[in-house]
């Protein structure tokens, strides 16, 4: 059974969740998150930085044990490759950036409609580029959640293609792997499903790549080619539509030899982690993800 202190989040989500739903453009979407992103709390003693990861934008956010460790992690922050900001990330990112004693970078990469895909994918691999020439590939981790895990597997598949050295590992929050919508869950968790609503599923995913389009790996890395990618932690909620997307991922890569930890929570939601202010869930999620990172980007 879910913490008191998540019953207590869980309305709070469910308003937020009906908000997103109703808003029918890009510009409402932005607006709903603004709101949203005012519960993510900055984390004390994290230091943000607003620096370039050649040419693109990037909050760092830092703390003093990261700084010894000589660790990085590349965030790719979620919002359907329609919203989501680094400024509303950057309390989510600190937290990281302390359980994983590393640096957190940031970037804001380009957002559908006005850039739909596939921009977002130039720019992941273009950060990913950039943190190689910063950071040791055995003290680098990659994370991102729902859209910005997408965003994530997408990378590193584009970078092992073009014969990059991968990260020491890689974690994923719910992650949006299909924009097609064809796992199973997308139907089955409909009803239970409470932030990410099937109107702002629908309205991210035309915006940010027609259905001719959807298939392409770039778009959808469910598609793409698993092998060689790094040990992978995924975490994800039972009763989220996008929960197949995890499983699918998981059983494909576990058969093209990847190391992967699922981790499935029952009755929470999509990308839970984000309330660590408010819940002890959100914290623990967060906490496993930086001694994932501990574990395996330790150089």
């Amino acid at each position: 059974m879910p913490s008191l202190s998540a019953r207590a989040t869980r309305p709070v989500v469910q308003v937020f969740g009906k908000r997103l739903a109703a808003a029918n453009s890009a510009e409402g979407l932005r607006r709903e998150f603004g709101l949203i992103s005012n519960l993510m709390l900055p984390a004390r003693g994290a230091r943000r930085d607003n620096i370039q990861l050649d040419g693109l934008q990037c909050v760092r956010m830092s703390t003093e044990a990261g700084a010894h460790t000589g660790r990085g992690v590349l965030m790719f922050h979620g919002g359907g490759y329609v919203f989501g900001t680094t400024a509303g990330y950057s309390g989510t990112a600190g937290r990281v950036a302390k359980a994983a004693r590393a640096s957190v970078y940031l970037p804001d990469y380009a957002l559908a409609p006005e850039y739909p895909h596939p921009a977002p994918a130039r720019d992941g691999l273009k950060a990913y580029k950039a943190m190689l020439e910063k950071y040791a590939p055995d003290k680098l981790a990659v994370m991102g959640d729902s859209a910005g895990g997408g965003l994530s597997l997408a990378t590193l598949q584009a970078a092992r293609a073009e014969g990059l050295p991968m990260p020491a590992c890689l974690v994923l929050w719910s992650p949006w792997l299909d924009v097609a919508g064809q796992s199973e869950s997308m139907q089955t968790n409909r009803n239970t499903e409470i932030l990410i609503l099937p109107p702002t599923i629908s309205r991210c995913a035309a915006w940010f790549a027609p259905k001719e389009k959807a298939a392409d790996p770039a778009a959808s890395p469910i598609h793409g080619d698993m092998r060689g990618l790094p040990p992978t932690l995924v975490q994800v909620s039972d009763n989220e539509m996008l929960y197949n997307d995890s499983t699918r991922f998981a059983e494909a890569a576990r058969a093209a030899g990847v190391d992967v930890t699922l981790t499935a929570e029952r009755d929470l939601w999509h990308v839970w982690q984000l309330m660590a202010p408010l819940m002890s869930e959100a914290r623990a999620s967060i906490q496993q993800s930086g001694e994932f990172i501990n574990t395996h980007a330790a150089g």
